[in-house]
């Protein structure tokens, strides 16, 4: 019985705490609104490509 008590608090304090979390902004799916992103561009697209090619030529000439 103890323990239910216990379990119904911390419910109660968890359900309370997560709607604190108020500020929360929901966009369209597949929308990006942020600011912009350096990373996301192709010309850094290219870049990471490079370097994971370089690194799959490096883990596989061994073999």
């Amino acid at each position: 019985m103890k323990i239910r008590h216990v379990l119904a608090v911390a419910t109660v304090l968890a359900v309370l705490g997560l709607a604190a979390c108020g500020d929360t902004t929901l966009h369209e799916p597949g929308v990006y609104k942020g600011p912009s992103d350096p990373e996301a561009g192709e010309e850094a697209a290219n870049a990471r490509a490079e370097k994971l090619r370089e690194r799959a030529i490096l883990a596989h000439s061994d073999r």
